[in-house]
């Protein structure tokens, strides 16, 4: 014959279960999804977050990577900073998993394993203000640093403009050369390419 369990204990056991598959929700993160290693002067990794990322309070204060401790060095809307506190640190930089909360997130060459680069440049990018209407300059920003060859062209594909971000996060543009009407912006990182589009309406 079959014992029962009485419905008192049967309830608590609900209870205690719901609670551990709601502790380890909360403790969970989400993974950046762009990371990459720094080796001077202490080895460092960093990762960049959409706009606007996780407040910095809810971020990790500490990861693993390679059997190493990092700890959160500084932190700010786009990025996280962490630095090797103990350990030999990251073993191959492109190309490492990271303990990041309760999450294990992979990266290969700086990138979440799983997502398009393309995808992840064209998500990030900002062009503002857009539609121009009372300034003469034009914001291009990203998540992070970057190194970039810009050139604006006409919709009948003539170039009109051409600068380059060096390792910047943000570059501000002199557009007063250009008629209103629509442009592309076309930004060229490594064997990247990505195209967006900009009204000038002054």
């Amino acid at each position: 014959m079959q014992k029962k369990i009485p419905k008192m204990k049967h309830k608590y056991f609900l209870i205690f279960l719901l609670a551990v598959l709601s502790f380890n929700d909360i403790n969970s993160q989400t993974c950046p999804e762009v990371s990459f290693v720094l080796e001077q002067p202490t080895q460092q990794v960093i990762f960049a977050f959409d706009d606007p990322g996780p407040s910095c309070a809810s971020r990790p204060t500490a990861i693993v990577i390679d059997g190493s401790a990092f700890v959160l060095g500084n932190c700010d809307t786009y990025s996280s900073r962490y630095i090797l506190s103990s350990g030999s640190g990251v073993l191959d930089p492109n190309n490492y998993s990271v303990t990041y909360g309760g999450s294990t997130c992979d990266y290969n060459g700086g990138t979440l394993l799983g997502l398009d680069d393309s995808f992840h440049i064209n998500k990030t990018l900002k062009l503002f203000p857009n539609p121009i209407t009372s300034t003469n300059e034009l914001t291009v920003s990203f998540a992070i640093n970057a190194s970039a060859k810009i050139s604006v062209y006409t919709l009948l594909g003539k170039e009109v403009m051409h600068e380059k971000l060096i390792n910047e996060k943000s570059k501000k543009i002199d557009i007063s050369s250009l008629s209103n009407g629509m442009y592309l912006m076309q930004l060229k990182l490594n064997n990247l390419t990505v195209t967006k589009k900009f009204v000038v309406n002054n």
